[in-house]
C-alpha cells in the first residue's frame, strides 16, 4: 500500500525568539552532574532502546534509518513500499554533497529520538515531574563525539571513543520514579537486530561483503545479529555478537599503526588532532576542496599543481580514516603484538548500524559548521564538471509531508534546523561567534601539536606533505589502505595512510551503488594529503636531524619514502621496493611530496592564539 505522506524532517521545534539549544560534546554531557543533563541522558538511553526495538519493517525504525546509508540498499520514505533501490542506494561519498547529505541524516535521527522521548514522558513520568522532563527533552540535542579532542591526564594526551560507548550497562534515572536510578542495557554500546541480519525478510537482508577479488573471503555481516568493533577475528568463535573491543579502537586512534611489518623501535605517532587543526588553517579555494576527496583537474587529471596543495586535505579524507580505526583494521603493534579485527564502522555498507556512527557524524557536521563560519563566502562555489548543484535533491530526505526533497541550500543554515554548536555560537544568542573567537577555540581544542612544531621559535617553519591522487575503485571498489613509510636498514617508520572507505562495485540491479559505478566509469579520482611535519618534528630520534630544513628532509623523502597497498584482509596488493623515482607506481596512484612553510601570527613576540597558522609557498619535491 502506497504511503500517503512523506516523513517531514524539520528538527526539534524551537519557540519563536528562543535561544536554540546546542549539541553538546558527548563525554562532557554524559559526565555533567546537573539535574537537566541527568534527565537528558536518561531520556536518550530510554528513547534509543525503544528506537532499536521497533520492527525493522517500520519505516521509522532504527534499522531502516540506519539502512539509508547503504545496506540493505532499499528505498526509504518513497510513495511505494520499500523495495530494492533501482538507483543503487543514496551514496554521496567522494562527492561535494558529502557534508550536506549527512546533515539531514543526523537530523532525522535526532528528531526520531526526540519524538520517542516525548512519548516516554507522556506515558511514564509522574505528573509532578513531567514539566522537568518535558523541558529537558525540548533542550536536548544529539551529542557529538569530538574524536580529535584529547583526554588530558597527568602524563599524556590521548584520544578515545566516548565513555558511553564503552559500557554494556548504564545507570539512569527511573522515569516512573524520577528520584531513583535503575541499571539498564546500554543501547549506545551496540545495536542488536531481531535476527541474524542475513536472515531478515526481503528486502531487508544484509549480505556478506567481499574483501578480496577471489570471491572466497567475506566479512560475514549476514551472520551478525549485533554490531561489533574489532570483533570479527580470523579465529572468531562467534559472529552473532562478536563484542566491542574498544581498546583496539582507542589504540588505533592514537597510534595509527597501518602495516603489519612496522618494526620501528619507536611507537607510531598520534596525528589526528594535528590534521583537524590543519583542516581549519588551510585556505581552501572552494567548498568542494574542503568537503570531499573527489579530485578534478581539467588540464591533467593525474597531476596536482603546486598551488593546489592546500586543496588536497579534506574533511572526507579525515573522516574515512577514523571510520577504519574505530571499526576494525589489521595491524601489529610494537613488539609484533597482533591486533587484527573487523567491525561495522570500517565498512561503508554497514557502518551506520553501529550507534557510535551518529555521535561520530554529528561531529563531522559540527566541523562543517565551524568551517562555514570561518569561510562564509565558500558555498558550492567554483563547481567542477559533474558536481551536484546546491539546489539538487538530497534523496531520500523530505522537508515536508508532500515528498519535497531537501537540497543542500536547505541545509546551509543549521540553526534553521533547530540546533547549534557551542564552538560557533555566541553565548546567549542565535548568532555566530566572531572568527577570532572561533579560531581561539580551535587552537584550544586542537592547536597544541601545531605549537609543538614551533616550540619557542616564532619564525616560519618548514612544512612537508604527501599529496596523493588515487582511484577509490582501483580494486573494483574493494577496501584498501595506502600506507606510507620511511625505509631504514633495520626498521620501517610508518608516517601515515589513506583509507578508500569503499565496497565492492556491483551493478544497480545487484544492489550496487549507482554513484560509485558512475564515478568508476567516468574515471573520477580521489585525493588525500598526509602531513609529515608533526611526525618529523617528533621523530628526531629515528631520522637523526636537528632541524627540518630542506637539505635534511628532501633527501630523506627522495631516498627513503616507500608505500604499500594493503587490502582489508592485509594482503599486499603493491609495494614499492626502492626510492620513489626508481620504482613504478600502482594503478592510477600518484604520490607527490611537497615542501612549503608555516607561519604562526604573533603579537608582542608571543603567538596570537586568536588566529590560525598560515600555510603556503608549496613546491613539489623532485623525486629524481
Amino acid at each position: 500500500m502506497a504511503n500517503q505522506e512523506s516523513y517531514a524532517i524539520t528538527g526539534i521545534p524551537v519557540e519563536s525568539g528562543a535561544i536554540i539549544p546546542v549539541r553538546r560534546e558527548v563525554d562532557e554531557w554524559y559526565n555533567d552532574n546537573s539535574r537537566q543533563a541527568q534527565v537528558q541522558v536518561s531520556l536518550f538511553i530510554l528513547a534509543l532502546q525503544q528506537f532499536q526495538n521497533i520492527s525493522y519493517k517500520d519505516k521509522l525504525s532504527y534499522f531502516q534509518i540506519a539502512g539509508i546509508h547503504h545496506e540493505p540498499v532499499v528505498t526509504w520514505d518513497e510513495k511505494d513500499p520499500p523495495k530494492p533501490n533501482p538507483n543503487g542506494g543514496y551514496c554521496v561519498h567522494n562527492n561535494v554533497t558529502f557534508p550536506t547529505w549527512h546533515r539531514p541524516y543526523m537530523l532525522v535521527y535526532e528528531q526520531r529520538l526526540y519524538e520517542l522521548m516525548r512519548v516516554i514522558v507522556k506515558e511514564t513520568v509522574p505528573a509532578e515531574h513531567k514539566p522537568e522532563w518535558e523541558k529537558a527533552a525540548s533542550q536536548w540535542r544529539l551529542p557529538y563525539w569530538d574524536f580529535a579532542k584529547g583526554i588530558i591526564d597527568s602524563r599524556t594526551r590521548t584520544l578515545g571513543v566516548p565513555v558511553l560507548c564503552t559500557k554494556d550497562m548504564v545507570d539512569i534515572l527511573d522515569p516512573s520514579k524520577p528520584l531513583s536510578t535503575i541499571t539498564v542495557p546500554n543501547p549506545v554500546y551496540k545495536f542488536t537486530a531481531e535476527n541474524l541480519m542475513g536472515e531478515l525478510d526481503d528486502p531487508f537482508k544484509i549480505p556478506p561483503e567481499e574483501i578480496d577479488d577471489t570471491g572466497k573471503n567475506f566479512y560475514p555481516w549476514d551472520k551478525c545479529k549485533s554490531t561489533t568493533k574489532y570483533g570479527l577475528m580470523k579465529d572468531s568463535a562467534s559472529t552473532e555478537d562478536a563484542g566491542q573491543d574498544v581498546k583496539k579502537s582507542n589504540l588505533a586512534l592514537n597510534e595509527h599503526p597501518w602495516y603489519r611489518d612496522n618494526k620501528a623501535p619507536y611507537d607510531p605517532l598520534e596525528s589526528l588532532t594535528y590534521e583537524v587543526h590543519r583542516l581549519f588553517s588551510f585556505k581552501f579555494s572552494n567548498w568542494g576542496a574542503f568537503a570531499s576527496t573527489k579530485y578534478f583537474n581539467r588540464d591533467n587529471p593525474r597531476k596536482i599543481p603546486a598551488a593546489q596543495t592546500m586543496d588536497i586535505l579534506s574533511l572526507e579524507f579525515i573522516h574515512n580514516n577514523v571510520h577504519n580505526w574505530v571499526g576494525g583494521t589489521d595491524y601489529l603493534r610494537s613488539g609484533d603484538e597482533k591486533f587484527w579485527g573487523a567491525g561495522h564502522m570500517s565498512s561503508i555498507g554497514v557502518a551506520s548500524f553501529d550507534p557510535i556512527f551518529y555521535l561520530y557524524h554529528c561531529n563531522v557536521d559540527r566541523l562543517t559548521a565551524i568551517w562555514q563560519v570561518l569561510n562564509p563566502d565558500h558555498w558550492f562555489d567554483k563547481p567542477q564538471q559533474g558536481d551536484p548543484l546546491p539546489v539538487d535533491a538530497l534523496t531520500p530526505f523530505h522537508v515536508d509531508t508532500k515528498y519535497k526533497y531537501f537540497t543542500s541550500n536547505d541545509t546551509q543554515s543549521w540553526r534553521k534546523l533547530g540546533y547549534d554548536y557551542d564552538t560557533v555560537k555566541q553565548p546567549g544568542t542565535n548568532k555566530d561567534r566572531s572568527t577570532s573567537e572561533v579560531k581561539k577555540l580551535i587552537n584550544e581544542l586542537y592547536g597544541q601539536p601545531a605549537l609543538d612544531v614551533f616550540g619557542d621559535d616564532a619564525r616560519a617553519q618548514d612544512d612537508y606533505v604527501i599529496n596523493v591522487i588515487y582511484d577509490r575503485y582501483a580494486l573494483n571498489g574493494i577496501p584498501y589502505t595506502i600506507v606510507f613509510y620511511f625505509e631504514f636498514e633495520k626498521f620501517r617508520k610508518i608516517v601515515g595512510g589513506v583509507y578508500n572507505f569503499s565496497t565492492k562495485l556491483r551493478s544497480t540491479h545487484e544492489g550496487g551503488c549507482d554513484n560509485c559505478v558512475k564515478q568508476k566509469n567516468e574515471g573520477v579520482l580521489s585525493a588525500a594529503q598526509v602531513s609529515l611535519t608533526y611526525t618529523l618534528h617528533k621523530g628526531k630520534e629515528w631520522h637523526g636531524f636537528n632541524s627540518l630544513k630542506p637539505e635534511n628532509i628532501v633527501p630523506l623523502i627522495r631516498n627513503r619514502l616507500r608505500w604499500v597497498i594493503l587490502g582489508n584482509d592485509n594482503t599486499v596488493k603493491f609495494e614499492s621496493h626502492g626510492p620513489p623515482a626508481a620504482y613504478p607506481t600502482w594503478e592510477s596512484l600518484k604520490v607527490i611530496p611537497s615542501h612549503g612553510t608555516i607561519s604562526y601570527p604573533t603579537r608582542d613576540g608571543k603567538f596570537e592564539l586568536g588566529d590560525l597558522p598560515s600555510y603556503g609557498h608549496y613546491d613539489h619535491i623532485d623525486l629524481a
